[in-house]
C-alpha cells in the first residue's frame, strides 16, 4: 500500500465526508462479525454487495410426560456471509452482483438443512448443493438479462462462508477472496480466478502477469455455461478470523498488513474500518468490501463432526481442506 505525495489524511477525510466508512457489527453466541461497503475515491457508484445472515433450527417441546430435565433441545445456529463484485458497466455490475447476493439470501434456508440435518456423505451433499445454488445464481441473471436487454453481458464474482459450530464450508467464483487469520497468521483460503493466477501457477515471474491481474477466467454471467465453483472445509479454533473482501482491498492491501491490522484491532469492527481506510490511503481506485468474523470462546463443536473425519483426513496441512 502506498500515498500519493500531495494526499495527506485530512484531504481524505474531507473527501470522504459525504461517503463515510459504516461499519455494521453484531456479536452473537459464538461469533463476531463486521461488514462494511465502500465505493471508493474513483468509481462514481458502488458495485460490491455483501449479506450476512444468521440460521437457525429450534425446537420447542409444548407438552410432554417426561420429566423436564430430559426435554433439553438445543439450537442449532449457523452463519452465513457473502461477498459479491459485480462487473459489466456501472449499472449491470450493481445489478449483477445484488443477483447475486440475492439469490445466496433466499436459499439461505435450505443450505441449513444440510448443516442441520447432513447426508450421510457430507462432501457429495455439499458439492451437489453448491451445484444447485450456482445454478440458481445463473439463472436468476440470464433472467435479468432477458427482461432488459441492457443488462445482457453482467457479471459478478462471489466468495461466501457458512459458518456452523467449529467448521465452515467456503465457496469462491471469481477473484473476491477469502482468508484464515489465526495464531500462526493470515491464509488465503480461495484461488483467484484470474489469469494472472493462471500465469503463476504455470511459472510466470509475477512482474509479467500483473496486467493480467483483473481478467477474470471464471465469473458468474448471463451466457447460461455452467460455472465450476470451489468449495473449502475449515476447521475453526477459537479467536480464528474468517475475512471475506472485494479485489478493492486485497488489490492494494497485501496480505501481511492485513493480518497486521486484523491482529492489532479491538473487534471486527475496529478492523473492518481500518482495512478500508487502509485502501482508501492507497489509492481506493476500486470499491471496497470487507466482511469479517471472530470465533468466540463460547463457540462449541458441531454434531456433524463424525461426519467431517471423511474430509479432515485428506487434509494436507493448515486447517483448510479442498471439498
Amino acid at each position: 500500500m502506498s500515498l500519493d505525495e500531495e494526499d495527506t489524511v485530512d484531504d481524505l477525510l474531507a473527501m470522504s465526508a459525504n461517503d463515510p466508512v459504516d461499519v455494521k457489527s453484531v456479536t452473537e453466541d459464538a461469533v463476531e462479525i463486521s461488514a462494511v461497503t465502500h465505493r471508493g475515491r474513483v468509481r462514481k457508484i458502488n458495485e460490491d454487495q455483501y449479506a450476512v445472515v444468521r440460521r437457525t433450527r429450534a425446537g420447542v417441546v409444548l407438552a410432554s410426560s417426561l420429566p423436564s430435565s430430559d426435554l433439553t433441545h438445543p439450537d442449532r445456529t449457523a452463519w452465513l456471509m457473502c461477498v459479491a463484485d459485480g462487473l459489466g458497466g456501472e449499472v449491470s455490475g450493481e445489478v449483477a452482483s445484488a443477483t447475486a447476493t440475492k439469490a445466496m439470501l433466499e436459499f439461505a434456508s435450505e443450505m441449513s438443512s444440510w448443516v442441520m440435518q447432513p447426508a450421510e456423505n457430507l462432501e457429495l451433499d455439499i458439492q451437489k448443493r453448491v451445484a444447485m445454488y450456482s445454478q440458481a445464481i445463473k439463472r436468476d441473471l440470464r433472467d435479468q438479462a432477458n427482461k432488459n436487454a441492457e443488462l445482457d453481458g453482467m457479471a459478478t464474482t462471489l466468495t461466501a462462508a457458512y459458518i456452523y459450530g467449529d467448521s465452515a464450508v467456503v465457496v469462491n467464483v471469481g477473484d473476491s477472496r477469502s482468508y484464515l487469520v489465526g495464531a500462526d497468521g493470515i491464509r488465503q483460503i480461495t484461488r483467484d480466478h484470474t489469469v494472472a493466477q493462471d500465469l503463476l501457477d504455470a511459472g510466470v515471474p509475477t512482474e509479467s502477469t500483473r496486467a493480467y491481474g483483473n481478467v477474470l477466467t471464471r465469473c458468474f454471467g448471463t451466457d447460461g455455461e455452467p460455472v465450476p465453483v470451489d468449495v473449502f472445509h475449515i476447521k475453526l479454533k477459537v479467536n480464528d478470523r474468517i475475512l471475506l473482501c472485494s479485489d478493492g482491498l486485497s488489490d492494494l492491501v497485501i496480505d501481511a498488513e492485513i493480518a497486521a491490522v486484523i491482529a492489532d484491532s479491538k473487534s471486527t469492527a475496529d478492523a473492518c474500518e481500518t482495512l478500508v481506510s487502509a485502501a482508501l490511503l492507497a489509492g481506493g481506485r476500486d470499491n471496497i468490501t470487507v466482511v469479517l468474523a471472530r470465533m468466540l470462546e463460547s463457540m462449541h463443536p458441531h454434531p456433524l463432526d463424525g461426519l467431517h473425519a471423511g474430509i479432515d483426513s485428506k487434509t494436507d496441512s493448515g486447517a483448510v481442506t479442498k471439498v
